[in-house]
């Protein structure tokens, strides 16, 4: 994680583009925000998309993804055509996620993402494809989530999201993922030309989570509120307008071994039941965290911290927020 810039430097950038981190917005305070939430395309997707039909308004299915040659995509899961009905029958919208997850690496493939980005064939078969998929299925948008980019990716993807808006109906919305960067130059050198894909993104979700995680971290809080600020500010600086940006909220818990990078990802409630008498919310990093009898450190990230980021959100005057993942938190309400 690089290090954040000097808050003076930030407030100054802000105040440049016309945003005050630091002020609330008493009008907004109490609104309800358009949320979004993420779930996997499985059989059990129906019932979790009734469970929080009320706290919603969006459902993003998981998905489809590059294969490994960048120039194709995977079937729509057979479970996706339920959760678009389920979501519809509830007055829901429901967008197609599309990413360059790899199975075989565990992670996001930047090579996989590379050969769609710099080839002008392989991105105009993939944007038929996608078009195809989503019309088919009556999809309300897709969302283009396409991780671990290099800055040479850039104009690639600008390139892809302009091929993407000129091919799907304009009724059918276009929303980007983002990893967060704690500074405004990060997100250019992770691949997102921001300035240009304002343009013709309707909505871009920052992925306000990850902060830390088992794998390549010590124990930490999955999305602490003062990273979750920075992270806020840098991507305002970039800048990004505040009406076009839903901040992403972590609902699942991290597992480290003890004195270890090493762990695994559960669900809230096996963290709660692990964690016992010994969980305490941090009030800082507005999450839980608990450390076991073996030395085995949990933190996660529930109904508690969605109230704390809906509240940042309100205060910030962002369009929404997005949630991953529905199935691994609590209810949304």
């Amino acid at each position: 994680m690089k290090a954040p810039l000097p808050l003076l430097t930030i407030v100054a950038v802000l105040a440049a583009v016309g945003v005050s981190p630091l002020s609330t917005s008493p009008a907004r305070a109490g609104t309800t925000l358009p949320v979004e939430g993420y779930l996997m395309a499985d059989k059990a997707a129906r019932s979790v998309i009734a469970r929080n039909a009320a706290g919603i308004t969006m459902v993003g299915v998981d998905g489809v993804v590059l294969t490994s040659r960048g120039n194709k995509l995977t079937t729509v899961p057979k479970a996706a055509k339920g959760m678009i009905a389920e979501a519809h029958s509830r007055r829901l919208k429901a967008e197609l996620l599309v990413s360059n997850y790899s199975n075989s690496l565990g992670d996001f493939s930047t090579a996989t993402a590379g050969r769609l980005l710099t080839s002008k064939k392989n991105r105009a078969a993939v944007v038929k494809s996608l078009v195809y998929k989503v019309k088919k299925r009556h999809f309300d948008g897709v969302q283009v989530d396409l991780e671990s980019l290099k800055r040479s990716h850039g104009p690639g993807l600008t390139a892809f999201v302009k091929q993407l808006r000129a091919a799907l109906p304009a009724r059918k919305a276009i929303s980007m993922a983002v990893m967060a960067s704690e500074r405004p130059s990060g997100y250019r050198n992770a691949g997102y030309q921001l300035d240009k894909l304002t343009k013709r993104i309707d909505r871009f979700v920052l992925m306000a989570y990850d902060q830390h995680g088992p794998g390549w971290s010590k124990a930490g809080p999955i999305g602490g509120t003062p990273w979750v600020k920075r992270v806020l500010a840098g991507f305002l600086a970039a800048p990004v307008p505040k009406a076009k940006i839903d901040l992403g909220v972590a609902e699942y818990a991290y597992r480290w071994r003890a004195n270890s990078t090493r762990g695994s990802s559960m669900s809230v409630a096996r963290a709660r039941k692990l964690a016992g008498d010994r969980a305490r919310y941090d009030t800082r990093q507005q999450e839980w965290t608990a450390t076991l009898a073996d030395g085995t450190v949990l933190w996660w990230s529930d109904a508690t911290t969605f109230a704390a980021r809906k509240t940042l959100a309100q205060q910030y005057q962002l369009h929404g927020l997005a949630v991953w993942e529905l199935s691994l938190g609590d209810t949304i309400s």
